[in-house]
C-alpha cells in the first residue's frame, strides 16, 4: 500500500534525520573540546612569551647597568689621568720657567 510505503519513508527520513543530527552534536563537540585545547595552547604561548619577555628585559636592564658602570669608571680613569697630565704639565712648566730664568739671569750678567 501507498500509504505504508509513505509511512516507512518517512520514518527512514526521521531516523537518517536523527542519526545526521547525532553525527552534527558529535562534530560540535569535537570542535569545542579542539577549540578548547587550541584555547588553551595559545594561552601557554602566551604566558611563554611574556616570560620570554621579562628574561630579555632583566638581561638588557643588567646589561645597561653594566654600560653604565663602565663608562662611569672610564671617565673617572679619565679625569684621574687627566690630573695627573696637568700636573706633570705644571711641573715641566715650572721647569722650563726655572731654565728661562736661569737663562735670563745669564745674559743679564753677561751684559754688565
Amino acid at each position: 500500500s501507498v500509504n505504508g510505503l509513505i509511512s516507512d519513508h518517512m520514518n527512514r527520513l526521521a531516523e537518517d534525520r536523527s542519526i545526521l543530527s547525532k553525527a552534527l552534536e558529535d562534530d560540535l563537540a569535537k570542535l569545542a573540546e579542539s577549540r578548547s585545547s587550541i584555547d588553551g595552547l595559545v594561552t601557554g604561548q602566551v604566558e611563554k612569551l611574556a616570560e620570554g619577555r621579562d628574561i630579555l628585559k632583566r638581561a638588557l636592564e643588567s646589561d645597561l647597568n653594566t654600560i653604565k658602570d663602565v663608562l662611569s669608571g672610564q671617565s673617572e680613569k679619565l679625569a684621574e689621568d687627566r690630573g695627573q697630565l696637568s700636573k706633570a704639565l705644571e711641573t715641566d712648566l715650572e721647569s722650563v720657567n726655572g731654565l728661562i730664568s736661569d737663562h735670563m739671569n745669564r745674559l743679564a750678567e753677561d751684559r754688565s
